[in-house]
């Protein structure tokens, strides 16, 4: 019985089986490894929480109903993929929502992190973008993700962005409404 099974298995099934046990693993690999893309945009802050521990103190009733909260970190501690080195990680929250989760660069020894992490984890902005002079903005939306990267040039330095949002979260993110929240 044995021997049949092993005369029906040849050897060409053996390597897609084993092709896609990688592919697979790649794939859960690649998305454990960045936890940040794992959070939701309009998820509640308290699954969020499990992945960014600083929302834990979050309270709805400390913004009111018309103002947002925004959490900074160092992204480096939430993407293991990634070389976010002096990157930072805001996460808005609007009435107990993910609003926003960006990446903000301002290394200027390293001036394209926010570009490779967002070629490698979400869609490539093109070559032209690494130019050191290029300032503006790419729109990198997947579905009904509002997914924006921007570099500007402020006083001579280049800072780079990378917004994250959804329609329906997005209006709570940019305005005199975001509270800074410190940690």
């Amino acid at each position: 019985m044995l021997k049949n099974f092993l005369n029906n298995l040849n050897l060409k099934n053996v390597k897609k089986i084993f092709l896609y046990s990688i592919f697979i693993f790649f794939i859960f690999n690649s998305s454990f490894a960045c936890q940040l893309l794992n959070v939701p945009i309009g998820s509640n802050v308290t699954s969020a929480a499990a992945t960014f521990d600083f929302l834990d103190d979050y309270n709805q009733e400390a913004y009111g109903e018309n103002s947002s909260a925004k959490y900074e970190e160092y992204a480096a501690d939430f993407c293991d993929g990634s070389d976010l080195k002096e990157t930072d990680l805001e996460v808005i929250i609007y009435q107990s929502k993910i609003a926003a989760i960006n990446l903000i660069n301002s290394d200027q020894e390293n001036n394209n992190l926010v570009y490779e992490f967002a070629k490698n984890f979400i869609k490539d902005p093109g070559e032209r973008i690494k130019n050191k002079s290029w300032t503006g903005y790419i729109n990198l939306s997947i579905g009904d993700l509002i997914i924006t990267y921007s570099k500007t040039n402020v006083g001579g330095e280049i800072f780079e962005y990378l917004e994250i949002s959804n329609t329906e979260m997005f209006d709570y993110t940019i305005d005199e409404e975001v509270i800074n929240v410190t940690g």
